[in-house]
């Protein structure tokens, strides 16, 4: 299929709609019961909280792989195949050291599995853009697949093999990882771009738009992206283990309603607020909706029946509005606000900005230091209630924060320097 025809085949559509499945249910296999995992097995909070930094370092990381590799040496499919049947190794070898005297073997291992797999989040965007006849109108359409597969990855986990406390998540993991690796092989050709070109290092940070930060409302934006990312993390570390304690043994599939509720944000939601109200108003509601399943959270610990129940509900269909308005409203602003030669650049130091060195804080932060002060978890009803109150006050500081100091004109991107006036 030619890429610059009127219409992408329905061949295309199901081989790239495929992948994204597949190599998102990797993801949604353990990372949001991984928690629950670790903590039955007595893992200390330092370990947890590690555990959860890997992804974030390799996030930081990943840049290299895709500039130095994928640009200029190996074509796209080739890489992402090899390295998911690296990462599906490593996933797989490392419930076997799940125990506290070999808890940070296992965190290596998490480690060598996400510098492996984390590379392939722009890989197959690499491949999807290439391909596809229109992307910004076909993209979207293979992107809910993505979500699709976490969602399909919770159930398989938590419904099929009642698997939030085993080793089975790993092992799906595993699975999945090795069938989109070698799935890889057979995807279009997606030679490297750059091919022959010389690289500079300072590309693979972002040093084309450092000028913008001269911008104040640049500035602000991108800090206050790095903040929000900087608070996230209590919710997918925590969230499954303060489940289970409050009686809901099926953990992974109910935070499933989360990915469901966002299909309809993605879809629906999110492109209706951007237009009617703005980049600011978006990612206020976004903050306030990480401030308030926090709150919920909270109010639900020291609760029982149906009230307990609802909020949780309500806190975790919260989902698409936390994560979306305020991770892909980022995106957004960046296209509108950057110029095209260096906008590549721009959204890689976004996503270095928030999900690595803001995942990695929050990791660190309020799983790692806070966590452990507040005695979760395996605390009481109250030692939660007061733990999730942490998050939702450091939210609303950010929120508050936002609100006062970032203007956006809605003009976006002018002709003339970005740095000037």
């Amino acid at each position: 299929m030619s890429a610059d025809s009127n219409r992408s085949s329905l061949r295309l559509f199901v081989e790239l709609s495929t992948m994204m499945f597949v190599l998102f249910s990797v993801w949604g296999a353990w990372y949001v019961t991984m928690g629950t995992f670790m903590t039955v097995r007595n893992f200390d909070a330092r370990a947890i909280s590690w555990a959860y930094s890997v992804a974030p370092i390799a996030a930081v990381v990943t840049p290299f792989f895709m500039g130095v590799f994928a640009d200029r040496f190996v074509n796209a499919e080739k890489l992402q195949g090899v390295l998911m049947l690296l990462s599906g190794f490593f996933i797989a070898l490392a419930p076997r050291f799940a125990a506290p005297d070999t808890q940070w073997v296992f965190v290596a291992l998490l480690l060598a599995h996400t510098l492996c797999f984390m590379p392939n989040l722009g890989l197959s965007n690499t491949i999807c853009l290439k391909h596809l006849a229109n992307p910004e109108r076909d993209y979207p359409i293979v992107r809910v697949f993505a979500t699709l597969g976490w969602i399909v990855a919770g159930w398989v986990v938590s419904l099929v093999f009642r698997a939030e406390a085993t080793a089975m998540q790993f092992y799906v993991a595993a699975a999945a990882a090795w069938g989109v690796g070698i799935y890889s092989f057979f995807l279009p050709r997606t030679p490297p771009p750059g091919k022959g070109t010389p690289l500079k290092m300072g590309e693979l940070y972002g040093s084309g738009t450092w000028s913008y930060f001269k911008k104040r409302s640049f500035s602000i934006f991108l800090i206050a992206s790095l903040l929000g990312a900087a608070g996230m993390m209590p919710y997918w570390v925590l969230g499954s283990p303060f489940l289970n304690s409050m009686g809901i043994e099926r953990s992974g599939a109910f935070l499933t309603m989360g990915q469901m509720a966002e299909l309809v944000v993605l879809a629906v939601v999110l492109p209706f607020f951007i237009r009617r109200f703005g980049i600011k108003w978006t990612m206020v509601l976004g903050l306030l909706s990480w401030v308030v399943r926090f709150a919920l959270f909270s109010g639900a610990a020291t609760s029982s029946g149906s009230g307990m129940m609802s909020m949780l509900v309500i806190a975790v269909v919260l989902h698409g509005f936390s994560y979306d308005f305020v991770l892909v409203s980022g995106y957004l602003y960046v296209d509108r606000h950057v110029k095209e030669d260096v906008r590549a650049q721009a959204q890689g130091l976004l996503v270095v900005a928030t999900q690595g060195i803001g995942f990695l804080l929050s990791s660190q932060i309020f799983v790692g230091i806070l966590a452990k002060r507040a005695n979760v978890p395996g605390g009481t009803e109250s030692d939660w209630q007061a733990y999730w109150l942490m998050p939702a006050a450091f939210m609303a500081a950010v929120l508050v924060m936002f609100w006062i100091f970032f203007r956006d004109d809605g003009k976006g991107i002018a002709k003339k320097d970005p740095g000037a006036g």
